[in-house]
Order: structure tokens, then sequence, then C-alpha cells
């Protein structure tokens, strides 16, 4: 059992093509290895890579969470400090008779207290605002009077909308955007009720606003390598990227970013808000990476990759090339072409194989030429025969059509002593030169119908209004088809002269070309006497078996001289149906293949 089966094993992989085994052995024993080995290094070098970004972020994300509360520890040092000093809190609170005593008292209160103008040595903050409910103050300085205007504010709703007595808020002024070139319309700000000293007469409220430059220009300094974000309430407040960093524009939305599977995210508590920092390292170059490898990595190429596959593509296009040459001149053999192959063949087994094909075609050659020159000879006999038959055939047709024409001018100019009948004479000239000539047999469909049109016209100059016709050619492609010469004429004309002519009353030729299922179907029907049921049956028997000799054994051979010459042209393919009943008309229906008309 086991023999056989691996008898079974050999033989599929003989059916199997050259190449794709040269490619199954290419695959299993150079380039699966290479890339299992490869891919080992990579996940390395991968995994090594990662984790130094990784830690490279981690660091990142702690100085940013270290700058961050520094800067704004600071402007809660600032906030803390004038929140409880008493000396601020008495000048806010205390109300002034006019101006003169408002800027005394304001002076008095710079003099012994600096604390305003020390706390703007803090680089991270950039305004400090006091907002009174006062009326006897002056607007200027630090100090600005609540009215209504402040009131709708941005900042201040949101203040007044919150419990908490302290907040941060980031918010975008439009009015100092268009006012201030180089500061823009960001801000931040620490904003807080002054209400340390208990019950107040007056509404106070401070405004602490955050140097937004100076602390965006930290994070600039901070990102090589990576973006980040500051973001409060999905709005990105600080960044290091430069298109979030229009400060002339609104704060932009972290939700219209595309997400990043590899940020890092960190919440921070701000106050009376929970900021995020979220980092978005580079993408990883780990080819970059390796390239510190590159010796270990070319070492690796070149021995388990680029000698194997070198030396398999030489061998396989020395195998492959040849074994394709012989296949291709095989090819040619099934198209009785034998061209012995002049390349180089080799002195291996295909090389072997290549001389017996040439031996082989050689003898092939000469058995050819032996053998088949007779059947060549008796070809060329039978096509003699074939050609002397139809110049028969073609001798039996022109004297048969013309006698008839003339007779029928002849007994119109007797019965009638007029000279119309030059216009039908012009119609007869032109059918004798085309029944004269008879260089090629062939001809289309429209020129066949212009002889039918011209005979039918002399027969209804005859007959009078005793015969009526219709011809008509349903697609005009037809018109270019091709059929021998006068075959549908000498129908119409069997029509016209056994049917009408027969008959009492008025008679109706109808011809029609019509394409139906692949074929040419050409009708010719007459409402003539028609043919009694004896002599449609001898005629269908004779087109059963259609000859040169059995035209004598019928009266009329026109229909059986136009249907030996379709034969001769269309070979069997072409049929020929007849339907007749007495009295009532002829119907005769050929049915010529497409492709052999348009061919002719």
């Amino acid at each position: 059992m086991k023999p056989k089966l691996a008898c079974k094993r050999i033989q599929v992989l003989d059916d199997w093509s050259l190449r794709t085994k040269l490619y199954i052995l290419f695959i299993f024993c150079v380039l699966i290895p290479v890339l299992a080995t490869n891919a080992v290094f990579y996940q390395s070098i991968k995994g090594q890579i990662e984790a130094k970004e990784q830690s490279r972020i981690n660091e990142m994300q702690q100085r940013i969470r270290f700058n961050l509360r520094n800067s704004l520890d600071n402007s809660l040092y600032v906030s803390n400090f004038l929140y409880t000093d008493a000396t601020l809190n008495r000048f806010m609170e205390s109300k002034y008779r006019n101006q003169e005593d408002y800027y005394f008292a304001y002076y008095d209160m710079l003099s012994g207290n600096n604390l305003v103008r020390y706390y703007y040595s803090y680089q991270q903050v950039n305004q400090v605002t006091f907002y009174v409910d006062n009326d006897t103050f002056v607007n200027g300085g630090n100090f600005i009077k609540l009215n209504d205007d402040i009131r709708k504010s941005e900042w201040y709703q949101a203040l007044m909308n919150t419990d908490d007595q302290m907040m941060i808020y980031s918010y975008f002024d439009k009015q100092q955007a268009e006012m201030s070139q180089s500061q823009g319309g960001r801000k931040v700000s620490i904003i807080r009720k002054l209400n340390y000293f208990g019950k107040q007469q007056v509404e106070k409220v401070l405004k602490v606003d955050l140097d937004y430059a100076f602390i965006n220009k930290s994070f600039k300094n901070e990102g090589a390598g990576g973006k980040i974000y500051i973001v409060s309430d999905d709005r990105i407040i600080f960044s290091n990227d430069a298109q979030m960093n229009q400060a002339r524009k609104p704060f932009n939305r972290m939700s219209s970013m595309e997400q990043d599977a590899s940020q890092s995210t960190e919440s921070i508590p701000v106050v009376s808000e929970n900021w995020q920092i979220i980092v978005r390292g580079e993408k990883l170059d780990f080819l970059t990476e390796m390239i510190d490898s590159r010796a270990n990595l070319l070492l690796l190429i070149i021995l388990n990759l680029l000698v194997p596959t070198l030396l398999i593509w030489l061998i396989s296009r020395s195998l492959v090339n040849r074994v394709g040459r012989i296949a291709r001149h095989l090819d040619q053999v099934k198209q009785e072409k034998f061209e012995v192959i002049t390349e180089p063949a080799g002195k291996d087994e295909i090389g072997s194989l290549t001389h017996s094909y040439n031996m082989m075609v050689v003898k092939i050659r000469n058995l050819i030429e032996i053998v088949f020159k007779g059947q060549v000879e008796r070809q060329a006999l039978e096509l003699s025969k074939k050609q002397a038959e139809l110049k028969a055939l073609q001798s039996q047709v022109n004297p048969h059509f013309m006698f008839n024409t003339l007779e029928t001018i002849r007994m119109r100019s007797l019965i009638k002593d007029e000279h119309e009948t030059s216009d039908i004479i012009q119609k007869l000239a032109l059918l004798l030169r085309q029944t004269i000539n008879w260089g090629n047999d062939l001809v289309t469909v429209q020129d066949e119908i212009r002889f039918v049109e011209s005979y039918l016209v002399i027969q209804q100059y005859r007959f009078g209004e005793k015969l009526q016709f219709v011809i008509d050619a349903a697609d005009e492609d037809i018109l270019e088809m091709r059929i021998p010469k006068l075959t549908v004429l000498t129908f119409v004309e069997n029509a016209c002269i056994h049917g009408i002519e027969g008959g009492s009353s008025d008679g109706v030729v109808e011809v029609s070309f019509q394409k139906q299922h692949e074929q040419l179907h050409i009708v010719i029907r007459d409402t003539g006497v028609g043919m009694d049921e004896d002599k449609l049956s001898m005629l269908r028997n004779m087109m059963l078996d259609p000859s040169l000799e059995r035209l004598s054994e019928l009266s009329s051979i026109g229909v059986m001289n136009a249907f030996i010459r379709l034969r001769m042209y269309f070979d069997e393919r072409v049929q020929v149906h007849i339907v007749s009943e007495r009295y009532k008309g002829t119907t005769i229906r050929i049915e010529i293949p497409l492709v052999q008309a348009s061919q002719g």
C-alpha cells in the first residue's frame, strides 16, 4: 500500500507545470524561511522601539504636567494672595465723594501696597483685573466698574452659573482679536468672587488672565517628535500643533480631529475642571531604527534571500524558456505549421527533446509532400468539375430569361401599336447587360432587388393592372449581403409566368428579405394559380437530390437551376421550402445562414 501511495503523490507532482514546481520550491525553501527569520528580527526591533517610544512619551507627559501645574499654581498663588488682601478689600468696599477722593485713595493704596504690581513679575500672568460694583469708582488701571455689559459677558455668566467660588475659564475674545495682532483673542483666566471677608457691601470679582502666548510657547518647545494637546471640555486650550495655535481664531475642537489609537491621555484637575493631557507620538520609523543594525540586516538578506533567489531564477529561466519554446512550436503543429527550432537547445534532457522534435517535424514535412500531393491534385480536379457544372447552369439561364422577356415585348407590341415600349426596352437593356456578364456570379442583395424590380416593371407593363408587386428589405445591412446572381429573379419569373399569367383574376407578387434566428430569409409569394399536389411533390423530391442530370426531367428548369446554384455556394446549409395550393398561390422560402451570406 505504501509504495502505491507514494506513486500517487509523485504522479500529482508530475501533473503540475514546471514553472509551478519551481515557484513552490522557491516559496517553501527560500521565501518562507527568510520571511520567518526577518519577522522574528523585525518583531524584536519593533518591541524595543515601541518601548523606547512609550518611555519617551511618558517622560514628555511628566514634563508637560509639571510645567502646566507650575504655570497654574503661580497664577493661583497670585489669585489667592489678592483674594485675602485686606487693603485691597477696604479700597474696593469704600464709597468716595468725588473723583478726587477716589484718586487720593487709589494712590494711597498703591503706595502702601505693591501687591498688584508685584504679581506682574510672574511670567505666567498677563493681566490682573478687579471688577467692582461701586458707582464711585473710576475705570482705570486694574479696576473696572461692574456694569451691565460685563454682566452679559461669557465669562461672568459662567461664574454666576456655577456653585464654585472660583473657576478657570477659557474663551475667545473677538474684540481683542480684532484690536491686537500679536496677542490674539484666546484667553485662559482664573476667576473668583472676592468674598473672603464675609458679608460684602459691594460685589467684587477678581479675574487673573494667564499669559496664553507664554504658556503655549513652552509646549511648542516641548513637542519634538510628537503632538501635544491640552484639552478642556473638548476645546484644545494649548498645543504644539501649528494648525491648532492660530490665536486669532476660536479654540479648535478635539472631536473634529481624527482619532489616534496610539495616543496617551492623562487627566489633571485644574481648579474647577479636569483637563486632559493628550500626547500623540509620531509614527515609528522602524526601518530607520533597523538601519542602525544594517550589518546584520544586509548579511541576512544576502545569505538567505538574494543568493538563492538568483540561482533559482537562473535555473528556472533555463528550464522554462526552453520548455516554453517547445510548447509554442507544438501549438504551431496543431495549426499545420511545421517549423524547426533553430535556437540553441543545450545538452541536457530538454536539449534531447528539442532534437527529437526537429526530427519529427522534418519527417512530417516529407510525409505531407509525398502522401497529400495526390490528394491536392484530386481536389483540383473536383474543383474544375464544379466550375464546369456552374458554367453549364449559367449558360442555361441567359437564353431562357432573354427569350421569355423578348416574347413579352413582342406580344405587347402586337396588341398595342405605340412607342411607350421604349421605356420597357431600357429596363430590358439593364437586365441583358447584367445577365450576359457572368464575371462574378455573386451580387449584393441590393443589386438582386434592382434586377427583380426591373423585371416586375416589365411584367407589369405587359399585364397592366392584373399584376401588382411588393419588394421589402427589413434591415439596411441585408442589402450588402451577397447571393448568387438572378436566383431570386428566377423564382419571381416563375411566379409571374406560371402563377399570375395562368390565372384569370388579378395577382400579387411579394418579395421580402428578413433576418430570423441567425439566418437570411428570402420569401417569394404569389397569388396565382398554384400547383397541384403531384407536381408539388415531384418538385420537392427533385430538391432532395438536386443534380444537373435530373434537370431534364422537369418541364421548367428555372427553379431547380436556381436551387442547384444556391447549393453550390452555400452547401447543404441552404434550405428551400415550397408551399403551394391550387388556385390560391405559391410561397417559396429560402433560408441562408447569415455568416455565409455576409461573407459571400
